[in-house]
């Protein structure tokens, strides 16, 4: 993150401490009567047919404070348009370099769970316009712990491994989509190496303790609690055990691959979130690029998105116990909602300017589609344009 930030040729070098900068002004809109969420975590960003600046719109500001030649302090809050320009602090850590190949970092940080974790907001370190969204999945990922990022060589190949543990405490706020609070204790190993023009990232993350709340999910279970106490029998306790996401546990594992042929280049992500006692479902996603970069200005791309969840533990509750269908049927509705698999395909084709060192021009049109119609209210086809700063 702060490599990327330091690209921009206003950050001051001289002085102890530095102001940098970026921002992302995107504007976009629904080819279709489908409204379209663009990020799982920012929820409130929802594009429909008007052509509408909120959804993805930000701009953030970083702030060092370089205190001896090992140790420096970084804070980094952003704005949002999706969330009413609200300032959020993301970042907020002292780091520590131990040597030339080891580096500390505690206090406020983001969970690296993706390739582009570190500087997913900084839309002019990114090919596209917002990382693809099916599988930058997990909704929520700030922390407070420690990262251990470490690097070393054997030949001709180029190690980095990065370790990281702390506690999650993590909120979606959202109108238009269901608020999520996360609590969780979270440890986590990235390992990447890289050879010439291709790198390899595998990463394993486990959440415990995990505490999830929702409203709708806050609903359901306190409701199958009371259909017990009222119709014993009706709910199971392996049942309960399920829906319920106290005390739960998360796992999520992925593997990035870049390969750089100078002009041509290729990214792909394969990321699986899964609950293993839950009723939520297991999520798998996967998307591919490929990348052209004509000359020093314009690189046009085309982006392929798949999603092959398998669905989770649906709720089957007893009716023979005497309960009327106007409490389970609510249930039940619940059940399956939390439960359901997304099979979506998209793809998308866009390009790249960069008009100065500092400023990237971009659009993007994108196309999905699903066979499932739990999955048609977030099904829409999208065109997107953007301009990229770095300040």
């Amino acid at each position: 993150m702060a490599a990327i930030l330091g690209a921009t040729p206003l950050a001051s070098q001289a002085v102890d401490y530095s102001v940098k900068g970026y921002a992302s002004f995107v504007a976009g809109m629904t080819t279709d009567k489908n409204e379209f969420h663009s990020n799982n975590k920012y929820g409130d960003g929802v594009y429909d047919q008007s052509f509408d600046f909120s959804p993805e719109s930000r701009v953030g500001l970083q702030f060092t404070a370089q205190i001896t030649d090992k140790l420096s302090a970084t804070a980094q809050v952003i704005s949002r348009g999706a969330l009413d320009w609200k300032p959020e602090l993301p970042w907020a850590y002292l780091a520590y370099e131990v040597n030339d190949n080891l580096q500390i970092k505690a206090g406020r940080l983001k969970a690296p769970f993706y390739m582009y974790s570190d500087y997913q907001d900084i839309g002019y370190a990114l090919p596209w316009i917002s990382p693809p969204r099916s599988a930058y999945v997990v909704p929520a990922d700030y922390m407070e712990g420690v990262n251990f990022l470490g690097s070393f060589s054997t030949g001709a190949i180029d190690h980095t491994i990065e370790v990281f543990g702390g506690i999650m405490d993590d909120t979606r706020d959202s109108e238009t989509k269901n608020e999520i609070n996360v609590d969780a204790d979270i440890v986590g190993i990235s390992w990447t190496p890289s050879y010439d023009w291709l790198s390899i990232r595998f990463s394993y993350t486990e959440a415990s303790n995990m505490e999830l709340h929702t409203p709708a999910y806050d609903a359901m279970v306190p409701g199958l609690i009371a259909a017990e106490a009222a119709y014993p029998g009706t709910v199971a306790a392996n049942v309960l055990r399920r829906a319920s996401l106290d005390d739960a546990k998360l796992i999520f594992s992925g593997i990035g691959i870049k390969a750089d042929f100078e002009k041509l280049f290729i990214i792909a992500e394969f990321n699986q979130m899964d609950w293993p006692v839950s009723i939520l479902s297991h999520q798998k996603r996967f998307y591919a690029t490929a990348g052209y970069r004509v000359n020093d200005k314009f690189t046009p791309y085309v982006t392929f998105m798949k999603n092959d969840d398998n669905p989770g533990h649906h709720i089957d509750l007893d009716t023979s116990n005497g309960a009327p269908q106007s409490v389970i049927a609510p249930l039940n509705g619940l059940s399956s909602a939390f439960s359901s698999a997304s099979d979506t395909t998209a793809w998308a084709i866009g390009g790249r300017y960069d008009l100065m060192p500092n400023v990237a021009l971009k659009a993007e049109y994108q196309s999905q589609s699903s066979t499932l119609t739990n999955n048609s209210g977030d099904v829409a086809d999208t065109l997107r344009v953007s301009v990229d700063v770095l300040f």
